[in-house]
């Protein structure tokens, strides 16, 4: 991971809270813990980490996407937590899914999902393409994680769980590892 620079951004935050869980937790808080938990475990690994918050406030899309741009960085992670419309049925939907637009990124999404469907257990809720402001408009290779639904019950208790925060963190930077060590094998052919 020396080298890479991987810009984590924490969806949503200040006065928009984004989905609200089960217990009214809400999703700028679980997202902002894993992001941190998350730049923690790439700067062990040595990657260099910009975040486009670190704390509670609102950073507007354009912005998330300028600070990614500005910093040069090789991968863009968005971190979220799913919801559904009104009037679907929440324990119909569990598990984590991610999404990308340009098909350069849909490898590492494939990567970074298989590994956090294995690592935390979770149902495997699928890769996605989708036409998503700051995956489309960033010049990294850039992915958006619906880490697990919040209205969900099960899945909100594992996202309220700091354990679980963490251990998804863990779960991403795996898979970014594990994308990046693809890269280098097939470079070095």
């Amino acid at each position: 991971m020396k080298n890479k620079v991987i810009a984590i951004d924490a969806g949503h935050g200040g006065y928009e809270a984004g989905a609200i869980g089960c217990l009214g937790d809400k999703e700028k808080d679980i997202t902002l813990a894993i992001a941190k938990f998350l730049e923690t475990e790439l700067s062990k690994r040595g990657a260099d980490v910009v975040m486009t918050r670190s704390d509670d406030s609102y950073v507007g899309l354009q912005e998330r996407v300028d600070i990614t741009n500005y910093n040069a960085a090789q991968v863009f992670v968005s971190i979220h937590g799913n919801a559904l419309p009104d009037g679907m049925d929440p324990n119909e939907h569990s598990g984590t899914s991610i999404y990308y637009y340009y098909n350069q990124a849909k490898p590492l999404a494939d990567t970074v999902l298989k590994k956090m469907v294995s690592e935390l257990d979770l149902n495997d809720d699928k890769v996605r393409q989708a036409s998503f402001a700051v995956v489309r408009n960033t010049n990294a290779l850039s992915i958006l994680i619906e880490t697990a639904y919040l209205i969900n019950p099960e899945d909100n208790s594992k996202l309220m769980s700091e354990d679980f925060q963490k251990q998804c963190a863990k779960a991403i930077a795996d898979g970014l590892e594990e994308y990046f060590k693809g890269l280098n094998y097939t470079t070095n052919q």
